[in-house]
C-alpha cells in the first residue's frame, strides 16, 4: 500500500511539474534576488508535498525520508525550488529534540517554511561562528537558500565550545536578511544576521548537528542527481538532432566522450546518494561517511553535466533562451548550499575522530 501511494504522488508531482515548470516561468524568477515561485509552492502544499515525509508525530504522512528523494530528484531535473528538504530536516530535528511541535506541525501543513542556516559567511565549512549566550544568538550566517521568504531558521551555532542546532522564529526582534543578487536568484537566498535575536536549543553536540547536517546533504544529493539526468538527457537529444558537415554531432568521437563521461559522472553519484539514504534508513553507523561521499559525488556529477552540457550544445548553451545555462547556474549554487566540497572532503576524512573526540 505504502509503495502505491508513493507512486501515486510522484505521478501526479510529475504532472503539475509538467504542466507548471516551463522554461518561461523559471527563467522569470533569475531576473529578481531572492525570488521564489509561491504559487506553484501553495499548489505543492494543497496535494501535501510538505508532510510527505515527516513523522506522523509531528503532523506529516510519515512516508519516510525515502519517499522524499524521488520527489526531490523530478525538481532537480526541472530546477524547481521548493523548500521540502529544508522542511523535512528541520521538522525532524524538532522531533528529536522534542521542542517546538507546533511549528514542527505547521512545517508539514506548509503554513511554515524553514531555511537550513548551517554554512558559515566568508568560509566553506559548517562549524559554527554564531554564539548563543543568554537565550540569544549573535553573528551572522552565509546565504541559506529560501531564507529570505522563511518563517524559522534551523541554525548551528555554538554555546561555549559546544555546537548545537538552534531553532528561531524571523519574524523576532534581532533578525536582519541579507537579500543579494546571486549566480541563481530562483533559490530565494539571503544572508541571516542575528543580534541578541531570542532562540531554542533543539539539539546539542557534534554527533546531533553533523547528523541532521548528512541528511540535507543527502537530499540536497537527489536534487544534484535529478538536475544531471536532465543535462545528459539533452545533451544526447541535441547530439542526435544537430548536424554539421552533413552529419549528427552526436557521431563525432569527441562528443561520444563528453556523453559517456556525462553518464560515469551520474551512476557514480546516484550510487553515492543511494548508498547514503539507504544506510539513514537502516540507521547504520557509516551514515555520516556516506552522506559525504554522496554530497561530494552529486555534486562533482552535477556540475560535470552541466558545464558539458553547454559545451555539447555549444555557443546556444550559454544563452538565455537555452535550458543549460539555468542548469549551470543550479549546480553552482547547490554545490555551495550547506557548506562547499571542501569542507565535505575534511569531513569525511576527520569526521569519525571528530566524533570520537567528544
Amino acid at each position: 500500500m505504502e509503495n502505491e501511494i508513493l507512486t501515486m504522488l510522484l505521478d501526479q508531482a510529475v504532472r503539475l511539474l509538467d504542466a507548471e515548470a516551463s522554461q518561461t516561468r523559471l527563467k522569470a524568477l533569475l531576473e529578481e534576488p531572492g525570488s521564489f515561485d509561491a504559487a506553484l509552492w501553495g499548489k505543492a502544499v494543497e496535494l501535501g508535498w510538505p508532510a510527505i515525509a515527516i513523522a506522523e508525530e509531528s503532523g506529516g504522512l510519515g512516508l519516510g525520508i525515502g519517499s522524499l528523494a524521488p520527489l526531490l530528484q523530478e525538481l532537480g531535473q526541472r530546477t524547481v525550488s521548493l523548500p521540502l528538504a529544508s522542511g523535512y530536516v528541520t521538522a525532524a530535528a524538532l522531533l528529536e529534540g522534542g521542542v517546538a511541535a507546533d511549528v514542527a506541525a505547521q512545517l508539514a501543513s506548509g503554513q511554515a517554511i524553514a531555511t537550513l542556516a548551517l554554512g558559515e559567511a566568508g568560509e566553506c565549512g559548517l562549524s559554527p561562528a554564531v554564539v548563543f549566550s543568554g537565550g540569544t544568538l549573535k553573528g551572522a550566517k552565509a546565504p541559506a537558500s529560501f531564507a529570505a521568504v522563511a518563517t524559522h531558521a534551523l541554525v548551528s551555532a555554538r554555546d561555549g565550545d559546544t555546537p548545537g542546532l538552534y531553532l528561531v522564529d524571523l519574524t523576532a526582534a534581532g533578525v536582519t536578511r541579507d537579500v543579494v543578487p546571486a549566480i541563481d536568484n530562483a533559490r530565494a537566498a539571503a544572508a541571516l544576521r542575528f543580534d541578541d535575536t531570542p532562540a531554542t536549543l533543539v539539539v546539542a553536540g557534534w554527533n546531533a548537528l553533523l547528523r541532521h547536517a548528512g541528511v540535507a546533504a543527502t537530499l540536497v544529493a537527489f536534487e544534484q542527481i535529478g538536475g544531471a539526468e536532465r543535462c545528459l538527457r539533452i545533451s544526447v537529444d541535441y547530439a542526435k538532432e544537430r548536424k554539421v558537415f552533413g552529419q549528427a554531432i552526436g557521431a563525432f568521437q569527441a562528443i561520444k566522450h563528453k556523453l559517456a563521461d556525462m553518464y560515469q559522472e551520474l551512476e557514480i553519484g546516484r550510487g553515492c546518494a543511494i548508498d547514503a539514504l539507504e544506510s539513514l534508513e537502516e540507521g547504520r553507523g557509516d551514515f555520516l561517511m556516506l552522506a559525504c561521499t554522496a554530497r561530494l559525488g552529486a555534486g562533482m556529477a552535477y556540475d560535470f553535466a552541466a558545464r558539458e552540457c553547454i559545451q555539447t550544445h555549444g555557443g546556444i548553451g550559454v544563452t538565455w533562451e537555452a535550458e543549460p545555462h539555468h542548469h549551470y547556474r543550479r549546480a553552482r549554487s547547490l554545490a555551495l548550499e550547506i557548506g562547499g566540497a571542501p569542507f565535505w572532503r575534511d569531513l569525511l576524512v576527520d569526521g569519525q575522530q571528530i566524533l570520537e573526540t567528544v
